[in-house]
Formats: C-alpha cells, structure tokens, sequence
C-alpha cells in the first residue's frame, strides 16, 4: 500500500522502542533499568561509543554493554558537554565524580545531553564574590518524577574556596533567598 512503512521481519523502524540500536544491547539495557525505580525503558538518542554504547532516555544518560551498563539521572549531571575534537562526551556529578564516554557516532546525543541536563534544572542563580568568580546556587528535580522534591546545590567555580571569607555565608543567603522566591 503507498505510504505505508515496509513492516519487513528484522528490519528496523523509527519508531520501535530500541530506535534501532541493536535488540540484544536494547533488551540488556531495559533490563538494568529493573535497578532504577521509575524509569521508562524509552530511548530518546543513542551513540555507539568505543566501549559499547551511551543511551540518553527521559530521565537518564547511560552507557556501557551487554556486559552492563552505568546510569546516571539528568539532575545529578553538575555541567558537561560534548568536545568534538576528542570525540568525547564528559561531565562531572554533583559527588565529585569525573566521567566521560567517548562517541564514534555521536549522532543528536550531545544535544540530548545539554536538552536533558537543562530540563532537569528548576531554579538557578550565581551570585558574584569576586569578579567573575562565586557560587551557582540551583535546584535540581529528577526527571523521572515531576513530583519529586527538589534538590538543592551550590557550586563555586574555579578560583574561589569554601573556606574563603563571606563564601559560605553568600551561598547560604543565596540558597535561602531563591527558595524563598520560589516557594520551597
């Protein structure tokens, strides 16, 4: 029938679940997900990676293999971003954690990953202690549950330390000020 999509056996569709990544890496996939509560098994990119593959979903980056796979929610992603001369997509967690997944195939994922991490932030403000430098006071939702609280940080940036006179006390007034504008 004209306009119809060829619904050949083993042929891949746009609009499958796996979105064409490969069913044996799709199906370990969805079943590390049984690990997180309330994630969709929903892929919204995907790259091949050179150790395996980086899925970006509703709610999570994750990357690995059949052999197992690493996730990280959206709103524990502090910054990242995608360098194409290194081919990499890097970022550091709010623990301290330094990752990174180098993409042979980036595909729309590096744009995912800045769409996502956006996504997940409901407020955010800097407040200047010198200059250029001072703390970003945010808060954080999963995006996994709208409903879920929000989390709070504050993050200096190069140059600055908590043990700085005034740092502490204008990130606490920071924090403090935001949530009280936004009701939390």
């Amino acid at each position: 029938m004209a306009g119809m999509a060829d619904r050949s056996p083993g042929r891949s569709q746009w609009w499958s679940k796996s979105r064409g990544l490969p069913a044996s890496v799709f199906e370990s996939w969805r079943d590390s997900l049984s690990t997180q509560l309330e994630r969709q098994p929903r892929i919204l990119a995907w790259a091949r990676a050179v150790h395996g593959f980086c899925i970006g979903s509703p709610s999570l980056l994750s990357y690995g293999g059949e052999s197992g796979w690493q996730h990280v929610g959206w709103h524990q992603i502090e910054h990242g971003g995608w360098n194409a001369e290194t081919q990499r997509l890097s970022w550091i967690s709010y623990d301290g954690g330094r990752e990174f997944v180098e993409l042979t195939a980036p595909g729309r994922l590096p744009e995912l990953f800045r769409e996502r991490v956006s996504a997940s932030i409901v407020a955010e403000r800097f407040v200047s202690i010198t200059g250029e430098r001072g703390v970003t006071v945010s808060g954080r939702r999963d995006l996994a549950d709208a409903t879920s609280s929000i989390i709070w940080h504050r993050t200096l940036s190069r140059g600055i330390s908590w043990q700085a006179e005034g740092v502490q006390e204008a990130a606490d007034a920071a924090l403090a000020e935001l949530r009280t504008e936004f009701g939390w």
